[in-house]
């Protein structure tokens, strides 16, 4: 009997000890990180019109349509830590809804921080784009302050159309050029998401997996508006 009652401790106690570890696995999957060091605490978005003149003698505005997307991501510190940003990639980008009309393409700022994208043509959709800590942001040479700052990149859907005309009006890059189209919001809808990954002087790695739905549904009434996204209680941190 005392044989048997070590045995069925024995085995109580390792059930115990797997049932809490098995506890401890699903909570983490579930919840990820309690405490980050760094973390995302909000998404700027800001829909746009734009468009790129072509020269055409025979009409006075040839105007290849592109709807943008910019999207700007704020990384605050989260606790009173010492360690600092080392670096910051957003990888794995999947278009998980692609728009009927357009094509995407995926770009990082290469130029002043007025005009951020002017030079931008090589597609990072299937690439991915590396933040590296400094001392302060600077989007153009992706370096973002390693105490917390701003990352910046652009969902860019070309190819949408050109607007033709011979009408020596003033041209607005708003949502009346989309409608000259015959588009509506329907048709340029899509989403994305992509994976963030912080990681901190002490190469202590944390993953998140974001998505977003663009572009703002007022482009087509507007041409022109913004939004901050604030809750990220789908966004689950986990180290790496």
């Amino acid at each position: 009997m005392k044989q048997f009652l070590k045995k069925f401790l024995f085995f109580s106690f390792i059930v115990i000890v797997l049932l809490i570890v098995a506890f401890i696995i699903i909570q983490y999957d579930a919840e990820g990180e309690k405490s980050l060091p760094f973390s995302l605490t909000k998404i700027l978005l800001v829909s746009t019109v734009n468009g790129d003149i072509t020269d055409d003698p025979e009409h006075i505005w040839n105007i290849d349509i592109t709807q943008v997307n910019d999207i700007y991501m704020y990384i605050d510190k989260t606790q009173e830590t010492e360690e600092t940003i080392k670096q910051i990639k957003l990888e794995n980008f999947v278009v998980n809804k692609a728009p009927e009309k357009g094509n995407i393409k995926l770009l990082r700022p290469t130029g002043e921080l007025s005009n951020l994208y002017t030079y931008s043509e090589q597609d990072y959709l299937n690439s991915d784009i590396t933040y590296q800590g400094g001392v302060i942001d600077d989007m153009k040479s992706l370096e973002i302050a390693n105490n917390g700052g701003i990352l910046g990149f652009r969902f860019s859907l070309n190819d949408l159309g050109k607007y033709i005309s011979n009408e020596n009006e003033e041209i607005i890059y708003d949502g009346n050029l989309l409608k000259n189209l015959g588009i509506n919001l329907e048709q340029i809808q899509f989403s994305v998401s992509f994976d963030i990954i912080i990681t901190t002087s002490d190469d202590i790695s944390y993953k998140g997996t974001v998505n977003i739905d663009m572009p703002i549904e007022s482009i087509i009434e507007e041409g022109s508006s913004h939004k901050e996204i604030t809750d990220f209680s789908n966004v689950i941190f986990k180290r790496i």
